[in-house]
Parts: structure tokens; C-alpha cells; sequence
């Protein structure tokens, strides 16, 4: 049995890194991100030699045979709604194992002045028995395939998708890379 979940990403808002501090992951993790890791065979690097570009990216991965994940996440605050965001991401989940699933994803958390989350958008791919699903708070959007792929949307007109959210009480977002491994 084995879980293989990668996600590297490059990051940017409005075009710019500017509400993200080292959103484009050119200087060590440790500036501007936090590390979260469960489970046996996690892993978070950053390193030039991910994607074909000489800029620097990140991958989270978690793999083989327990329940846990790696996250690596920041938060940050934005005077609107009406941002643009924009990343480029390469996501792939597998499992070959009854009862068990796997996911990568992106997770954009929307959250109030006192850090409660809202909501959240996942750009995502998933195994089969991943109970990742769209709901009042949560839009899913499923990726093709584990190519890279630039995804970019305004965060207003996303959160379209997720009606559980007040624009106006947002002050914040969080984006989170997310590769998970669950035995059921």
C-alpha cells in the first residue's frame, strides 16, 4: 500500500506577493509560514527544481501507510474582498488501498477579524472515499489532472460559491497547501 499526495505551488495576489509575506517561497519557509505535520513520511521542502521555471517552489507530500498530513499555511489580511488571487499549482492524490484516501489541495480559508473561519474554497484532487465535498461553506473545485496549472479568480466573485460567507466580514485569508492520508 502506498499514499502518494504532492503539491507545489508559487504564489500571488493581485499579480504581486504583496499581502503574503514570501509568497513567491524565494526565502526559507520559516519566513512567513507555518509548518504542520501528522503521521509518518512527511515531508515540506522548497527547492528550484520542481517546475520547469528557475523560481523557487514548495512541496508538501505525505505518503504510505498512516492516517496524517502536512500543511504549510499563512494568514493574511485584505482590505476587500475584491482581490484578485493566483497561484500555480501541480496537485496529485493516489491511493490503492480499500477504506483510505488521500487529497492534496490549496485551501483558501476566508476568516473574520478574530481569526474564525468562515469558509474556504479547496482546488484539489482527491482518492476515491475522500470525503471532501462542496457545501454551504466549502466550494470544491476538482483539478483535471497532475499537471501544472495556473489558477487565478477573484475572491468576491468566488465566494459566489460558498453563500455561507458575508463578504463584508472578511478580513483575512489563509491559504493552506494540504496533502492528507486517512485509514478508515
Amino acid at each position: 500500500m502506498r499514499y502518494i499526495l504532492v503539491l507545489t505551488l508559487t504564489i500571488g495576489i493581485c499579480g504581486a506577493s504583496n499581502y503574503m509575506v514570501n509568497g513567491d517561497f524565494e526565502q526559507d519557509l520559516n519566513v512567513g509560514w507555518v509548518q504542520l505535520m501528522s503521521g509518518g513520511g512527511t515531508t515540506i521542502l522548497r527547492s528550484t527544481t520542481y517546475d520547469p521555471d528557475p523560481d523557487y517552489e514548495v512541496y508538501v507530500y505525505k505518503a504510505s501507510g498512516t492516517t496524517g498530513y502536512a500543511h504549510l499555511s499563512q494568514t493574511a489580511s485584505i482590505p476587500t474582498c475584491n482581490i484578485d488571487l493566483s497561484f500555480k499549482a501541480k496537485l496529485y492524490a493516489w491511493d490503492n488501498y480499500s477504506g483510505a484516501w488521500a487529497g492534496a489541495a490549496v485551501v483558501i480559508e476566508y476568516l473574520n477579524s478574530a481569526d474564525a473561519v468562515l469558509g474556504e474554497t479547496r482546488v484539489c484532487q482527491w482518492s476515491y472515499d475522500c470525503p471532501w465535498t462542496n457545501a454551504a461553506d466549502c466550494h470544491i473545485i476538482q483539478v483535471a489532472d497532475s499537471l501544472w496549472h495556473d489558477y487565478s479568480y477573484n475572491v468576491l466573485d468566488e465566494l459566489v460559491y460558498v453563500p455561507a460567507v458575508d463578504p463584508d466580514a472578511v478580513a483575512k485569508i489563509k491559504i493552506t497547501l494540504v496533502a492528507e492520508v486517512a485509514h478508515c
